[in-house]
């Protein structure tokens, strides 16, 4: 039993490490530094309007917070779900940034449950963009014009699979589009359910970096 646990175990290790000299080799890494740094980006600009919002409420007396919260309180709540769910779904061309700034006070007093729900929309959101996918490839021309239109996406998927689904749902790449890639290419749905999980992650990591700032608007 000892030498089968100590067998598994190095296998283990030189399939990772076997792994590890593939990805360095084919720039997975620095690719994923790109993208970090794109998000590290993103998460600083959105404080950086918020202080800079703030500076314009002292020197002006402009309630920035409370016309903000009036616009919210004017959106009606299913028209922005379904805003969102379309574009998680098929566009994704607006930033879930929005949605979670919304989030904080609709459509519930617990704004961690409303981010969970927005997440869960943006999850099934992807799910229907695999679904897509797979409808895709019984049409060639369009399946030709997303192919042309998204190349560099269809070659990250299929050279790092899995990886790539775990980024767009983490980073700045188009979530939605990274999803009907992978049912375009025939990615296995149960691994992109699993790696799709994270997307989860994502919302938390901005919720927490966007209601931090938002109170300081007070």
């Amino acid at each position: 039993m000892m030498k089968e646990t100590k067998k598994n175990k190095r296998s283990f290790y030189k399939s990772a490490k076997i792994y590890h000299k593939v990805n360095k080799r084919t720039g997975l890494y620095p690719f994923m530094i790109k993208n970090l740094f794109k998000l590290l980006v993103i998460l600083s600009a959105i404080i950086a309007l918020i202080i800079l919002a703030d500076k314009i409420m002292i020197a002006t007396g402009f309630d920035f917070k409370s016309k903000l919260d009036t616009v919210i309180s004017h959106l009606r709540t299913e028209l922005v779900l379904v805003v969102f769910f379309i574009s998680e779904s098929i566009l994704g061309w607006i930033p879930p940034d929005f949605f979670i700034i919304w989030a904080k006070d609709k459509p519930c007093d617990y704004p961690y449950l409303n981010v969970t729900f927005l997440a869960a929309l943006s999850y099934l959101g992807g799910i229907v963009a695999y679904r897509l996918g797979e409808l895709l490839r019984r049409f060639p021309k369009i399946n030709n014009y997303v192919q042309n239109k998204n190349a560099q996406y269809f070659y990250y998927i299929k050279k790092w699979g899995g990886i790539v689904i775990v980024m767009s749902a983490l980073f700045p790449l188009p979530f939605a589009t990274i999803s009907t890639i992978a049912g375009i290419v025939k990615y296995p749905f149960k691994k992109y359910m699993l790696f799709g999980l994270t997307r989860f992650l994502r919302f938390y990591i901005y919720a927490i970096w966007i209601f931090w700032g938002l109170e300081k608007l007070v």
